[in-house]
Parts: C-alpha cells; sequence; structure tokens
C-alpha cells in the first residue's frame, strides 16, 4: 500500500491512477438543466470533504479533467485548503478552445493540455500533440510515464472518468456519495469493483474501490 505508486509507475509503466467524483444519494453527478438553470444549491461535497480533497492533491503527482469541466466549473486545481506541493495539472482540450482567461490558466502551477494540433512550450503550459484516431487514454498514460508521473487524480467529467473506467486504466476510485436526491441530470459513473474501505466525513459517505 505504501509503495502502490512506485509498484504500478515500474510495473505498468504508468502513473497510479485515482479516479474521484461525487454524487447524490441517487446516483447522479449533476442535476437536470432545469434545476442548475434556477440557481438551486447543488453541491454534493461538504466543506469537510473538499479539504480532504485538497490533501489528496497535497499527496499525488498530477490531476486531470476534461474541457467540460474547466468550462463549466472555472476550477483552479490547485492545492489551497491543505499544506503541500503544487500539483501538476492536465486537461484534453482536442481542438484547444478553452479560454485562457480561466484560472486553469493562471500561472499557479505547471500545466499540460492535450490536444490534436500542436506541441508547444510557454513558461509552465505545455501543449502536447495526441491522435484522437487512436487510443487518447494509452497515450496520455505513455506521455505521463516519460515524464516519471507516478500518481493521477481524475477528476472528471462524466465522460472523461468512463474513458478511464471503460479502458480498464485505473488503479482506486475515491467516491463521495452525498444525502441529496436529484431524481434526474447527468448519471456518476458505474464501477463493477471491490469496496475496501469507507468513511462517514459528516453527510457525505467517502468510499474506496479498489480496480481488480
Amino acid at each position: 500500500e505504501l509503495n502502490k505508486r512506485f509498484f504500478t509507475f515500474h510495473e505498468k509503466k504508468r502513473p497510479y491512477v485515482i479516479l474521484k467524483w461525487a454524487q447524490s444519494k441517487d446516483g447522479y453527478i449533476f442535476p437536470d438543466a432545469k434545476i442548475a438553470q434556477k440557481g438551486l444549491p447543488f453541491w454534493i461535497s461538504n466543506s469537510y470533504s473538499l479539504q480532504r480533497v485538497h490533501q489528496w492533491r497535497a499527496e499525488e503527482a498530477s490531476i486531470l479533467v476534461g474541457k467540460n469541466t474547466v468550462q463549466q466549473d472555472n476550477p483552479k486545481l490547485n492545492v489551497r485548503d491543505f499544506s503541500g506541493n503544487s500539483i501538476l495539472r492536465i486537461a484534453i482540450d482536442r481542438k484547444l478552445e478553452l479560454s485562457h482567461s480561466m484560472n486553469f490558466f493562471d500561472g499557479s502551477s505547471d500545466t499540460i493540455i492535450y490536444n490534436e494540433s500542436k506541441d508547444e512550450i510557454i513558461g509552465q503550459l505545455s501543449f502536447v500533440k495526441l491522435d484522437f484516431s487512436e487510443d487518447i487514454i494509452a497515450q496520455i498514460m505513455q506521455d505521463l510515464y516519460e515524464k516519471e508521473i507516478q500518481s493521477l487524480i481524475v477528476e472528471g467529467g462524466a465522460y472523461t472518468l468512463n474513458s478511464f473506467i471503460g479502458s480498464g486504466c485505473w488503479d482506486e476510485a475515491r467516491v463521495f456519495r452525498g444525502s441529496q436526491y436529484f431524481e434526474k441530470g447527468l448519471k456518476a459513473p458505474e464501477i463493477d469493483a471491490e469496496q475496501v474501505d469507507k468513511e462517514q466525513i459528516d453527510d457525505n459517505l467517502l468510499c474506496i474501490h479498489k480496480y481488480n
């Protein structure tokens, strides 16, 4: 357990991959659009869970999200609510559609954009060209292995998480289950894996799954 990142990196030639998401009690990660448009609160993770997420970021080498997550949430994806080193931020933006005015491009930590058109390094920002007609997950794993990145948190969205699940390229899933019901919306990813641990964090239940 203490050396799982090291063993995975050298035996599987890729980072140790941790999937992370929060879902409602009825299995949705985002509510129906009509609910979201009304401006009603739909945070699933509570403040204690969010602090735990920042602790994880301080413990791992990199974090990855898809383009839609950057556009919808405008996240910083850095370490704020916990003491630790900055984390390598990664986004998949095939057609380079993300605005550089977003928090993701604030220069607070090293950042990689996987895309289909260019290789370029501008300060802390690196553009890495991939072949999107081939297996994207495998190419990302190969590039991170060559960069000697030993661990990766995949934080969303649903399409990106499901891509890793579908490829079988993950080692651990950390799922926050909230107390609210959305009734309809965007379904959370589904995994067929053993639950090895759980922890009640106020009104959130954190479930840990390991991929065999």
